[in-house]
């Protein structure tokens, strides 16, 4: 559902320069839902206005980030399809290959307001997709890996309506990759991964101590559902933001899309080293710094 109220250019330059501002100092902002009335159509439009500004300081956009997958919460903020937003490669920290052995990657905590974590489904794309293409763009993903998203909520107490996740940049703070697992590119063809995905079970424990729980239906049925909305439901907000650039950089192993959570989300804290785990993917872990 991607209405628009809200026409004011100058509101949504404003709206957007007070997020960089609350995202850069950890600081709360009240709800633009609230205080604006912002509905989702025009929060894409913030959303994309901090996009342009962090990549006219540099930053590169390296995929998405998709979230309020869960469908049994839609009914009760009027949503039809879940919410999107960037990820960009300075947000991006992979863990170490499963051949390196058990060690532990350390993620900068940064500055924030209320940080969580959530266990997600990545997937890995060999290529920035081309906009614009009016049969399906995305194809199939060539691999696939568990990983954490680093939410960070600039609203107190959580309180906040979709439009406001999305105007907050989708709450996207950081992505934690595990080791990949390169998929067939026919997932029907014999792929025993892309069958058995929505019953996968995943945990995060931190310092040993076992903090959620979930399950790969908790996305949309399967996490593989939400590739399917990137050429549905979603195609429109995409459109609003910068059209990423194609052709990943030297060493980029691809363009990413972060499937939304798995497990109830947890307090993010510093020096606590996570583990993630599954029965279908390789685990991995991380030390917050």
């Amino acid at each position: 559902m991607h209405d628009n109220t809200y026409n004011d250019r100058d509101g949504i330059t404003g709206l957007a320069a007070g997020f960089l501002d609350a995202q850069d100092a950890g600081s709360f902002v009240e709800p633009p839902s609230v205080t604006h009335r912002l509905r989702l159509g025009d929060a894409y439009r913030v959303g994309a206005e901090i996009a342009r500004t962090r990549l006219r300081s540099g930053w590169r956009q390296a995929g998405w980030k998709v979230g309020f997958t869960n469908r049994e919460i839609w009914p009760r903020w009027g949503l039809d399809c879940p919410i999107i937003a960037p990820v960009y490669r300075e947000t991006i920290f992979r863990g170490p290959d499963e051949a390196a052995g058990p060690s532990h990657l350390s993620v900068p905590m940064g500055t924030r307001a209320s940080a969580r974590l959530e266990v997600e489904v990545v997937f890995g794309f060999a290529d920035v997709p081309e906009p614009d293409t009016v049969a399906g763009t995305w194809g199939d993903p060539a691999w696939i890996a568990l990983g954490v998203e680093l939410v960070d909520c600039h609203y107190a107490g959580w309180r906040l309506h979709p439009a406001d996740g999305v105007a907050d940049s989708g709450l996207h703070a950081a992505l934690i990759v595990g080791p990949p697992v390169p998929l067939p590119t026919d997932r029907g063809g014999g792929a025993g991964l892309p069958r058995a995905l929505p019953q996968m079970k995943v945990s995060l424990s931190g310092n040993g101590e076992p903090l959620a729980q979930g399950r790969g239906d908790a996305v949309l049925g399967s996490p593989f559902n939400v590739l399917a909305e990137l050429d549905r439901s979603l195609k429109p907000a995409m459109a609003a933001y910068p059209a990423p650039r194609a052709g990943p950089a030297e060493g980029d192993p691809g363009y990413l899309v972060s499937t939304g959570t798995l497990t109830p989300l947890v307090e993010a804290r510093i020096g606590t080293t996570y583990e993630v785990e599954a029965d279908l993917l390789p685990s991995f872990s991380f030390v917050l710094a």
